[in-house]
């Protein structure tokens, strides 16, 4: 009967738990499926979406928002003295009678200690914090606009993707119907079977060029969900124009402004001046500082006490002697090698800034001339080109070869011109992200 009972208790409470967890997992399934429902993305996916997406979601800038955070509440500690400290002893008992009326001398003491360093060493302390602070916070500047920088050279790669798959499949319908017209002809007796075999062999080729294309969209979405912090399973829709019109920037002025426009050397001056104040901080903790203390002393009325059992106050100060001095001088040469790294920082970022500045810069200005050149020339020659083949071809004017090449070329500039167009995009925001400023 008792056994009963028992298991009748252990199947409820196993029932209970049960329950629970299934509530406890049920409402994770809908928090997800309400954080799934959440997330609509437009198509055609415009940059302006990805770019706000980032700013919300993007690890890598919320890694370094959560550092100035905390770079931000470490100044108010940084700044103040320490805790003082309470103390209590059962002071002068003895041991035969172990109470405290015996003797004179026996009582309840109190004491409180505050650890006082030398002056100037917390203001140096909040000032270099305060340093690291604002270098930490223009760092969260720079982050974004490289992020932003990255977010659009990925949204443009995968934009250039979806049109190189685009434009081959138009090339293999097009072979398809030259193909036929090649096996048309030869039925006839007015064409070549090396015409038919050369027509499948190059639609063969486009066809492996394809899987070679959805590879590489493939790839460009994997870079553009993991930049945005997409879930896995996201679906990329189609990419919005990839074409830009905006006027280039001169190489000189963005030169000439980098050490203004720029959060990073902005962020590198201030690690310089947190490390100088970090040097005078490591100076004056080579000082002797001292803790001051007050004790009380509670006591019962003795016998022969005369002072009739009158409470006792005292008051103390303890100095600390920093007399190994070749342990200071070594903190100290220490903080100064890191002002001289800071400073080497410095230089290094603004080196690597001005070549990236100049690179994107030559880049820019190559891939809008190429863009240009591709699009009111090369293009709608190659169009041009290949209708006239095609003419020629079915009234026998020319030969098939002729006609393959001017479907290869117009293939090759439209690509050249997606290509342009997508690194037109990257250029600019790397230029945007080097420089520090909005270019467009």
């Amino acid at each position: 009967m008792s056994f009963d009972r028992i298991s009748s208790a252990h199947l409820g409470t196993l029932w209970l738990i049960l329950m629970v967890c299934a509530s406890v997992a049920s409402g994770a399934e809908s928090d997800d499926a309400l954080d799934r429902e959440a997330l609509v993305i437009p198509a055609p996916l415009g940059l302006d979406w990805c770019l706000a997406r980032a700013r919300s979601s993007n690890p890598g800038l919320a890694r370094a928002i959560a550092y100035a955070d905390a770079a931000r509440y470490r100044i108010d500690s940084s700044g103040t003295l320490e805790d003082p400290r309470f103390a209590y002893e059962a002071s002068n008992i003895p041991t035969g009678d172990f109470d405290f009326g015996s003797t004179p001398l026996s009582g309840h003491q109190f004491g409180l200690r505050q650890k006082l360093p030398v002056p100037g060493l917390l203001a140096n302390r909040r000032t270099a914090a305060r340093s690291g602070a604002t270098s930490s916070r223009l760092l969260v500047d720079d982050e974004q606009v490289w992020v932003e920088g990255k977010v659009e050279a990925a949204w443009a790669e995968l934009g250039f993707a979806q049109q190189a798959r685009n434009i081959t499949n138009r090339n293999i319908k097009l072979l398809r119907q030259l193909a036929e017209t090649a096996e048309a002809r030869y039925r006839v007796g007015n064409g070549l079977q090396q015409d038919v075999l050369r027509s499948q062999v190059e639609l063969t080729a486009l066809l492996q060029e394809r899987l070679r294309r959805d590879e590489a969209i493939s790839l460009a979405e994997a870079d553009l969900i993991a930049i945005l912090d997409l879930p896995i399973e996201t679906v990329i829709p189609p990419i919005a124009d990839l074409e830009l019109i905006s006027e280039l920037p001169a190489l000189g002025p963005l030169l000439s402004t980098l050490d203004e426009s720029s959060a990073r050397l902005h962020a590198a001056r201030s690690k310089i001046d947190e490390a100088k104040s970090q040097v005078r901080v490591a100076e004056l903790e080579g000082y002797p500082d001292f803790d001051f203390g007050v004790g009380y002393r509670v006591r019962k009325r003795v016998a022969g006490d005369p002072v009739s059992g009158d409470d006792f106050v005292s008051a103390g100060l303890t100095l600390r002697l920093p007399i190994n001095r070749s342990k200071w001088r070594g903190r100290v040469a220490e903080k100064r090698a890191l002002v001289r790294r800071a400073e080497a920082t410095l230089r290094v970022d603004r080196s690597m800034l001005e070549s990236t500045t100049r690179r994107a810069h030559a880049e820019l200005v190559r891939a809008s001339a190429e863009e240009a050149l591709m699009e009111t020339g090369l293009v709608p020659q190659a169009r041009q080109s290949l209708a006239s083949s095609r003419s020629g071809y079915e009234v026998g004017r020319i030969d098939f070869l002729s006609l393959l090449d001017s479907q290869v070329r117009l293939l090759d500039a439209e690509l050249r011109l997606a290509r342009a167009r997508a690194d037109k995009r990257r250029a600019f925001a790397m230029l945007e992200s080097a420089a520090g400023e909005k270019l467009r």
